[in-house]
Formats: structure tokens, sequence, C-alpha cells
């Protein structure tokens, strides 16, 4: 692994007394072969109204021109650090770069991604304000390659401007949380004793689950700030992958183990969780998969049908969820999948 120097900048007036009395914030970014994205990402980031920014960029092995670019970017601005490493994926690239920071708060971006100007003034201001927060998280939205917007901000999303950790868990039970990193700012010292799974997809998820009960205090900014690009070929939006949906079930699982253990009076809502997880792989699942073989299919199955109670009485089930989920927990497996291969067509 090794690290690009900062440059002597002559012109460039970063290290003043104005910017230097204002708490540093290092921002992280997995590069991974993102060179056609990087000017509108690291340009976001550059151009943010808060200055005193540490901005680590760590090159994942990436096999396209991301690494030229991102040192071209160093040379040109000294608070952006270079970090070249073997391919590892995501969470092996912000472990690298939560090593490297050195900050007060630390913060994540995709290289595919990009954020609004005030972003981070907003989330420190907030940070700033309350020091019984551990951290903070803004509104984003999700849009395609070509800019539509498929999620406005802040849709979907718990709209309490303060929650417990307890009650963050919660909300991601229901699916009400947001469950990025990239839309949070925590406090250096909080992160201490955390990492990211590596080797794993939907890593984001498993770690705010692991880290909730140790939140204090999470506070939500209600202004724009992370814009979100579906690419086509990304895990959730591309051909279907089992390896992602496996990763999806065991983190189900572990809601539940984790609330019988902690949360005991949030078992419905880790019921419904489980839910709608088993009908996202469901729906997603081909034909050909839904067979005695597939293990994951099987076990994924027993369960749902082990939750056709919870199916009929939950309210927090929309009218076409429980359908899909009855279809699928009441009705013989022939029927099943000839219903699937027909709504798929």
């Amino acid at each position: 692994m090794t690290k690009q120097k900062r440059p002597h900048c002559h012109g460039y007036v970063w290290y003043n007394k104005l910017v230097m009395d204002k708490p540093p914030v290092s921002i992280v970014i997995p590069v991974y072969n993102a060179a056609r994205f990087l000017e509108r990402s690291i340009g976001s980031v550059r151009n943010q109204t808060y200055e005193n920014l540490e901005i680590i960029c760590v090159d994942d092995g990436s096999k396209d021109e991301s690494l030229k670019i991102l040192k071209c970017y160093a040379s040109a601005d000294p608070r952006i650090t270079v970090i070249s490493k073997e391919n590892g994926g995501s969470s092996s690239a912000r472990n690298a770069g939560l090593k490297s920071a050195k900050g007060r708060y630390v913060g994540f971006i995709d290289a595919d991604d990009y954020i609004e100007p005030d972003m981070y003034m907003n989330l420190l201001d907030a940070l700033e304000n309350d020091f019984n927060a551990d951290a903070a998280q803004i509104l984003s939205c999700e849009e395609d390659e070509n800019g539509n917007v498929i999620k406005a901000f802040g849709e979907g999303f718990d709209e309490a401007e303060s929650q417990t950790g307890r009650e963050f868990f919660r909300s991601l039970l229901l699916h009400r949380g947001d469950s990025s990193f990239c839309t949070k700012l925590f406090r250096r010292d909080f992160f201490e004793g955390f990492s990211f799974s590596e080797g794993r997809l939907n890593e984001d998820f498993e770690l705010l689950v692991n880290m909730s009960s140790s939140i204090r205090k999470l506070l939500t900014v209600r202004k724009p700030g992370y814009h979100i690009i579906l690419r086509t070929q990304s895990n959730t939006r591309g051909d279907y992958k089992q390896s992602f949906y496996e990763n999806v079930m065991e983190n189900a699982d572990k809601m539940l183990d984790l609330t019988e253990r902690k949360f005991p009076e949030y078992r419905k809502d880790a019921i419904h969780f489980y839910l709608m997880q088993a009908m996202w792989f469901l729906l997603h699942i081909p034909v050909s998969e839904m067979n005695k073989n597939n293990k994951l299919y099987t076990s994924v199955m027993k369960k749902v049908k082990a939750f056709r109670g919870s199916i009929l009485t939950d309210k927090n089930l929309t009218g076409k969820h429980k359908r899909n989920l009855i279809l699928f927990a009441f009705f013989p497996a022939k029927f099943v999948k000839k219903t699937h291969e027909r709504l798929k067509k």
C-alpha cells in the first residue's frame, strides 16, 4: 500500500488561521474503476462550503485511469491524500481510509455519487451544537445514470430529527431508517472499535446495526445533501446474484437474533424486516433456482411459511406486499412458480 504525499502548492492558502480554527473533517472515498465519475464526485467534495477537509481517496486496485486522475487532483489540492492498494473491495478500502483519517469527524462518499455544496457544513453545524450526538445524517435522493430522479430527497424515511440508537435500530427494522454511511458524519472517537466487514456485500447495514446499541443520539438534518447514482450493473439492479441475496438474508437472520437478545420488545418489527427482505429475494430469484437444491431458497421459504400468522396481522405491510407474501406462504410451490414466471415476463 502506497500513499501519495501532499505536494507544496504555492498560492493555495489552505492552512490559514480561519480554516485551522474549525474542526477537521476526514472524508473517505473508496475508488475502483470510477474514472468517468471522479470529476463530479471529487469536485463536489472539493467545492464544499466547509473547507477544513481531509479528503482520503483510496484506489482499490483500479484497472482504468482512476489512480492517475486521483494523483492529478492531489497535486492541485493539498487537502487530498491518495492511498493505493491491491483490490480488496469497498469495505477494505474504507478501512484503509479510516486508519489514515486524522479528523475530529469522519464521513464517506462513494466514487460514483456526488453531494450538495453545503452538505458537510450542515452536518457539522448539527454535531457542533449537540455534543450528546455521535452522528448526524442528511437527506439523500436516488437518480439513474441519466440524472432522472427515482426517489426524491427524504422520501420514505423517518421524519424524526433526533433518535436514540434504540429508536434508530427500530427505524431500520421498519425500513424507515437510512442505512447508508455516505449520508452521515460521525465523531471520529465514536468510530474507534468499529470497522467494515471485508469480503461481504451490504456492509453498511451490518455495521450500522452493530453500532446502533452504542449510539447515544443520531441527528437528522432535513436538507438536501447526498445524490445516490443507481447504476444498471449494480447488485440491486443488474442480473441476479446469489451471493448478494445470501448476504441480504444473513443480515435478516442476524436482525432476528439481535432483536431477541437486545430489543425483545421489537420482535414483531424484526419479523416484518425478515418478511420484507425475504419478499425482495423471492421476487428476484429466477424460477430455475426455485428448487430443493438451492439451500437459500428452501430455508427462506421454510421461515416465511412459519411466519404466516405475522403476514396476516402485520399492519406495516402494504396491501401489495401482503399479497406477494401470501402467494409465497400459502400457495403450493407449482402455482407459485407459474405465477412468478408469468409476472417476471
